[in-house]
Protein backbone atom coordinates (compact mmCIF):
# COMPACT_ATOMS: atom_id res chain seq x y z
CA UNK A 1 0.00 0.00 0.00
CA UNK A 2 1.20 3.50 -0.79
CA UNK A 3 0.41 6.74 1.00
CA UNK A 4 -2.03 7.67 -1.77
CA UNK A 5 -3.79 4.32 -1.51
CA UNK A 6 -3.97 4.80 2.26
CA UNK A 7 -5.74 8.15 1.82
CA UNK A 8 -8.32 6.49 -0.43
CA UNK A 9 -8.85 3.62 2.00
CA UNK A 10 -9.28 5.98 4.96
CA UNK A 11 -11.86 7.95 2.97
CA UNK A 12 -13.72 4.76 2.07
CA UNK A 13 -13.67 3.71 5.74
CA UNK A 14 -15.21 7.10 6.59
CA UNK A 15 -12.45 7.96 9.06
CA UNK A 16 -12.64 11.75 9.53
CA UNK A 17 -9.80 13.63 7.87
CA UNK A 18 -9.15 15.58 11.07
CA UNK A 19 -7.95 12.36 12.75
CA UNK A 20 -4.87 11.93 10.56
CA UNK A 21 -2.34 13.66 8.33
CA UNK A 22 -0.47 11.90 5.53
CA UNK A 23 2.65 13.68 4.27
CA UNK A 24 2.62 16.57 6.75
CA UNK A 25 2.70 17.11 10.48
CA UNK A 26 -0.53 18.44 11.96
CA UNK A 27 -1.35 18.83 15.64
CA UNK A 28 -3.74 16.40 17.38
CA UNK A 29 -3.56 13.83 14.59
CA UNK A 30 -1.93 10.54 13.71
CA UNK A 31 0.76 11.61 11.25
CA UNK A 32 2.71 9.72 8.60
CA UNK A 33 5.62 11.61 7.07
CA UNK A 34 8.72 10.68 5.14
CA UNK A 35 11.91 11.90 6.78
CA UNK A 36 15.50 10.98 6.02
CA UNK A 37 14.55 8.02 3.84
CA UNK A 38 12.29 6.56 6.51
CA UNK A 39 8.56 6.72 7.13
CA UNK A 40 7.58 8.06 10.54
CA UNK A 41 4.23 7.36 12.16
CA UNK A 42 3.32 9.20 15.35
CA UNK A 43 0.70 11.23 17.18
CA UNK A 44 1.48 14.94 17.10
CA UNK A 45 0.65 16.95 20.21
CA UNK A 46 1.78 20.56 20.39
CA UNK A 47 4.58 19.81 17.92
CA UNK A 48 5.83 16.81 19.90
CA UNK A 49 6.03 13.37 18.24
CA UNK A 50 4.40 10.88 20.60
CA UNK A 51 4.58 7.08 20.12
CA UNK A 52 7.02 7.54 17.24
CA UNK A 53 7.61 4.49 15.05
CA UNK A 54 9.96 4.48 12.02
CA UNK A 55 9.72 2.21 8.99
CA UNK A 56 11.88 1.68 5.94
CA UNK A 57 8.86 0.30 4.08
CA UNK A 58 5.97 2.60 3.09
CA UNK A 59 3.44 -0.26 3.21
CA UNK A 60 4.38 -1.10 6.81
CA UNK A 61 3.97 2.54 7.81
CA UNK A 62 0.53 2.60 6.15
CA UNK A 63 -0.43 -0.51 8.08
CA UNK A 64 0.56 1.17 11.35
CA UNK A 65 -1.58 4.21 10.54
CA UNK A 66 -4.56 1.94 9.88
CA UNK A 67 -3.96 0.07 13.14
CA UNK A 68 -3.81 3.27 15.17
CA UNK A 69 -6.94 4.74 13.60
CA UNK A 70 -8.95 1.56 14.17
CA UNK A 71 -8.18 1.40 17.91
Amino acid sequence: MTANELKIQLFEMMIPHYCYSIGAEEDQRVCMVQSGGKWQVYFCEEGEKLDLEEYMDEAEACGEVLRRLQE
